[in-house]
């Protein structure tokens, strides 16, 4: 799994169905059976400064206009995940990580 990856993500904690979610920890990060994400939304989130938005394109795999929800991290093991549907684009994950840095306080 690679830092930016779009992967379906199926946990009754989490959710009921099969839903996108971003891997957001470096991929330095190895050897261990989980994985960091950050949970992917299609509910209008435009007025939520945590969340990025995030339209659908080929290399997303995204059907419906979605939001990353930075505020919304997870750790899960790796048999949790489906499938990887595709990848965001460099300039989204630039907004994912500016707001991981906002929500996890490190700019203090």
């Amino acid at each position: 799994m690679k830092r930016g990856e779009v992967w379906t993500l199926r946990d009754e904690a989490y959710a009921s169905k099969a839903r996108p979610a971003v891997v957001i920890q470096g991929d330095e990060m190895t050897g261990f059976d989980s994985v960091i994400l950050c949970l992917v939304t299609t509910y209008d989130s435009s007025g939520i400064p945590t969340r990025v938005p995030v339209k659908p394109d080929e290399d997303n795999g995204l059907e419906k206009q979605s939001y990353v929800m930075t505020e919304k991290i997870v750790t899960v093991n790796e048999k949790l995940l489906g499938r990887c549907i595709g990848k965001l684009d460099e300039n989204a994950m630039k907004a994912v990580s500016c707001q991981l840095v906002a929500v996890l306080g490190l700019n203090q």
